[in-house]
């Protein structure tokens, strides 16, 4: 499903601040597995995320997703390439605090020019999984950190991406949030997605459904357990 072959990535090449955040990375994901990406800040987890999810580009190495080179794409198909592969869920949640959840959900769909029935059905489906619904008009700035959370997992899952990648999805949850989130995350693996979780979170690390842990720190794998 996923496959990360020798990927360096250096920021400002040749200048005063340049800076290595990944030094010749391999793994490989497979289909429905879970993957666990830890380590401390600054290791080099979000970077590969952002690699994945063809955010960015590596400096040297490839990445390969479900058999496209998307370390190679230009713009607009990595544009395209994550609209239809790729579900991000963001450490700040990254909503619009202005628009409404409804809104927010089908920001992702927008692109794909469906029809109103569609586009109602998609949001609906994702509204309801994970008890949003009752909200869809609030604007998002007034909800709370658990509705932020629930709002953030239902736009990222109302493409039905096969691909979930979430960075540090914990960050800025209490206990109660965080173990929810890990509710949610059971539930999605259930459905057969691929997860790849950046965290330095320990609720993450020993995992029961967790397929692999992978450990970076100064932006190379020190440890891969399964």
């Amino acid at each position: 499903m996923i496959e990360v072959l020798n990927v360096t990535k250096v920021f400002n090449p040749g200048r005063p601040n340049e800076m290595t955040a990944l030094e010749d990375v391999s793994f490989s994901v497979g289909e429905n597995e879970l993957v666990i990406l830890k380590g401390p800040s600054g290791s080099g987890k979000s970077t590969l995320l952002s690699l994945i999810a063809a955010l960015q580009k590596p400096t040297s190495g490839e990445v390969v997703v479900e058999g496209t080179r998307v370390s190679k794409l230009p713009d607009d198909f990595a544009a395209l390439f994550r609209r239809e592969k790729i579900g991000f869920i963001f450490q700040k949640f990254n909503l619009i605090p202005t628009l409404s959840v409804f809104d927010n959900i089908v920001t992702p769909l927008i692109p794909e020019k469906l029809d109103e029935s569609e586009l109602m059905a998609k949001a609906e489906r994702v509204m309801e999984e994970f008890s949003i619904a009752h909200k869809r008009y609030e604007p998002a700035k007034n909800l709370s950190g658990g509705e932020q959370q629930r709002t953030a997992i239902a736009r990222a899952l109302v493409n039905d991406p096969p691909i979930i990648l979430a960075d540090e999805p914990t960050a800025n949850l209490d206990a109660k949030l965080s173990a929810a989130f890990l509710e949610y995350v059971r539930r999605i693996k259930e459905e057969g997605k691929t997860i790849v979780i950046a965290t330095h979170d320990p609720l993450f690390f020993g995992l029961d459904i967790a397929d692999r842990e992978i450990e970076l720190r100064d932006g190379k794998i020190v440890k891969s357990e399964e």
